[in-house]
């Protein structure tokens, strides 16, 4: 979960709102490794307000560090007082999609704070601060862990057999790791008929139905984008849009900001090795085919 703009009955430092003059506060994961079964992040926070910082010199105050993964239910935290150190989490306890946030909290009741650094408006004003107040927050950051990142764009994709017989030709769905493609049941059952005749035949399959799909797929996530940030942050972490960011960016393009004009031809680089291979593997499958009426 990230943080959202909210109201606090005391000024409280962040990215986000006119509390304070010129103060900030920052944090980030900077460096993030694997050692054996642990996950180490690396944290940096970088605070500027100097009443903040003399509570924290004093542990009435601490920095906190949030972990939140939708996928295995976890909400972890850890609090320290120096602005650089190391988190250790076990693997197990994260995957996919985690938002880290980075807070300052009280440690204590703290009777008639005040900083000089707030707005004018809170002047003279003196306030009681409770064990566990949020006294400043820095933006979020989204990570990702990925424990078996798929391998290539073939395998985003699976097709499944509509069982509805009004069922369309062909639907996407994109709410899954994979994107899923349904077809009729008599389609898939011809589909899976000549998988079989092997690497040509899949090469046309893939022209059939995977570059449709995929089309269809990177137009609506131009559309999410362009009209809900949030939209994009509920599929941003699943299998199928982190594989194609990455190749994406590998081609020199953002999956988010992509050219209505240029969608198809990226489609298709993205599927084929070159320009010629459905071709290719069309004539192969017909020279094969003369061969044996020989």
């Amino acid at each position: 979960m990230r943080v959202k703009v909210r109201n606090f009955p005391h000024p409280v430092l962040n990215p986000v709102s006119d509390d304070f003059l010129k103060g900030f506060f920052k944090g980030e994961i900077i460096e993030q490794t694997e050692e054996n079964d642990m996950l180490e992040f690396n944290i940096n926070l970088s605070l500027n307000n100097p009443d903040l910082q003399n509570l924290i010199q004093t542990k009435k105050v601490s920095f906190n560090i949030h972990f939140e993964c939708n996928s295995t239910m976890q909400r972890l935290t850890f609090s320290e007082y120096q602005p650089v150190f190391k988190i250790s989490i076990a693997k197990e306890l994260l995957n996919k999609k985690v938002d880290v946030n980075f807070f300052i909290l009280a440690d204590q009741k703290i009777e008639n704070y005040t900083n000089l650094d707030a707005h004018p408006d809170y002047a003279g004003v003196k306030f009681g601060i409770q064990k566990g107040d949020i006294l400043a927050f820095s933006e979020s950051q989204t990570i990702y862990i990925e424990k078996q990142p798929m391998s290539n764009t073939n395998s985003i994709f699976k097709v499944s057999k509509a069982t509805d017989p009004k069922a369309p030709s062909i639907s996407i769905s994109l709410s899954e790791n994979q994107i899923e493609i349904g077809i009729p049941e008599a389609s898939y059952e011809k589909v899976g008929h000549l998988q079989a005749y092997g690497d040509d035949c899949n090469k046309i399959l893939i022209s059939m139905l995977y570059l449709p799909a995929l089309i269809d797929t990177l137009f609506n996530v131009q559309d999410i984008a362009r009209r809900d940030d949030y939209g994009l942050e509920e599929i941003a972490g699943l299998d199928w849009y982190r594989t194609l960011e990455k190749r994406l960016q590998k081609m020199g393009y953002n999956i988010a900001e992509l050219n209505f004009e240029e969608i198809t031809q990226i489609s298709y680089d993205l599927l084929n090795s070159s320009s010629e291979a459905p071709l290719v593997s069309l004539e192969n499958i017909i020279y094969n085919r003369e061969g044996d009426d020989d």
